[in-house]
């Protein structure tokens, strides 16, 4: 019972999303619109002390999500009003129902969004960076539901956590930027080649020690 109510909730909240972004797309600034946008806005780093309490959370928690897999990136990044997402191919189902190897679904999340109503811009992540088309990831999810727009299934990230739980299969390296003046955005231009972005060594250690740790119980073969 609490799994449908979960469903519907979040079913009405993308749409939602979706319909108040076609309502209000004249009334905010069309960033996305503009060249390298990315250079022009801010992104959240975790705090120390953030990576480690939701990474050992996180670390009990993602091996019971409803849904598991290892996915493609094939989409650029859309962003709608108040959530963005990825379309991707599906690898292979370490766990959920409903879903095949091969098909093609959208990814989103709560996390996920492009705020450009106000300066100074920021684009919202769950402190993971947009996923690289062409990419393989592993992703922790809770609901499909269907895009009332295009009809191809959507999936919602499992958002229980200030973290989103999307792990690419390949490493990267990750640029740290000291928050200063008590803000912990900087410009995302700093950072946009990252992973994760986080704010001190021990954040990125707590971090890539969790993806380290799911990546092994879901390899790639």
């Amino acid at each position: 019972m609490r799994q449908k109510v979960l469903c519907f909730l979040t079913v009405c909240i993308y749409i939602s999303a979706m319909v108040f972004g076609i309502v209000k797309k004249q009334t905010y600034t069309d960033l996305a619109g503009q060249e390298n946008y990315l250079s022009q806005i801010t992104v959240a780093e975790l705090s120390e002390d953030s990576a480690e309490s939701q990474c050992v959370m996180m670390s009990q928690k993602l091996p019971d999500a409803a849904i598991i897999l290892r996915v493609k990136v094939t989409g650029e990044i859309e962003h709608l009003f108040q959530v963005d997402r990825q379309k991707i191919v599906i690898q292979e189902v370490y766990e959920g129902d409903g879903l095949e190897k091969g098909e093609e679904i959208y990814l989103f999340s709560r996390h996920w969004s492009l705020s450009a109503i106000e300066e100074p811009y920021s684009i919202e992540r769950g402190f993971v960076n947009i996923m690289e088309v062409g990419a393989e990831y592993l992703v922790f999810a809770e609901v499909v539901m269907e895009d009332w727009e295009t009809g191809i299934p959507a999936v919602k990230v499992y958002d229980d956590f200030m973290v989103a739980p999307v792990f690419c299969y390949e490493e990267h390296q990750n640029v740290i930027i000291p928050i200063l003046d008590g803000s912990a955005y900087v410009s995302y231009q700093d950072v946009m080649d990252n992973e994760f972005f986080v704010a001190s060594e021990n954040a990125l250690k707590n971090i890539n020690t969790l993806k380290n740790q799911m990546l092994s119980l879901y390899p790639r073969d």
